[in-house]
């Protein structure tokens, strides 16, 4: 008689982005400018990181960047769009 194979062992996993280098490491240049951070972790990353017989789920997600210096910004409002996203 086969065994039942056990239930995969849950695992609670925080998730932490910088934002800085998610932009100029991988989005930079390319048309991908909004990720949905959820469903590329839980259907991307998170599965295939996951060690044999277990799932990570995702409880937070953390997003943290630097702030653009103004002597840096490309652009006139670079520094004030920042600050508006972050209120």
């Amino acid at each position: 008689m086969p065994e039942a194979s056990a239930a995969p062992e849950l695992l609670l996993t925080r998730i932490y982005v910088d934002g800085y280098n998610l932009y100029y490491g991988c989005l930079k240049g390319t048309p991908y400018k909004w990720l949905d951070l959820l469903v590329l972790f839980e259907q991307g990353i998170l599965p295939s990181s996951a060690p044999h017989a277990s799932v990570l789920l995702p409880l937070s997600i953390k997003f943290f960047t630097a702030k653009i210096l103004e002597k840096a910004a490309k652009a006139n409002d670079s520094v004030s769009s920042q600050a508006h996203q972050w209120t």
